[in-house]
């Protein structure tokens, strides 16, 4: 369960807009309405990045190789009516 909330493009354009005005963390952590923290972490990864919008992540690694893939295909396309079991025992 996830409870965060993700901010908005345009309220990460305010924060780097009051940033190179001069305000301070807090002061823009109270007119945005968000955490200390989480101005600081968009502050850093503009930094860092140059950007605003989201970056994706490295994401979940593949369990399937690409060999095993291309032997699954190939045996469903061969015959459509195996089992998950048998199409194991076949690769």
């Amino acid at each position: 369960m996830n409870s965060r909330q993700e901010t908005s493009e345009n309220e990460r354009a305010l924060v780097i807009k009051w940033s190179k005005d001069g305000k301070s963390v807090p002061e823009i952590a109270s007119l945005i309405g968000k955490s200390h923290g989480c101005i600081q972490k968009i502050l850093q990864k503009y930094r860092r990045t140059g950007s605003l919008a989201n970056i994706p992540g490295r994401g979940r690694k593949e369990i399937l190789s690409a060999t095993a893939k291309r032997k699954i295909i190939r045996s469903v396309k061969k015959n459509p009516l195996l089992s998950a079991l048998k199409l194991a025992i076949l690769i």
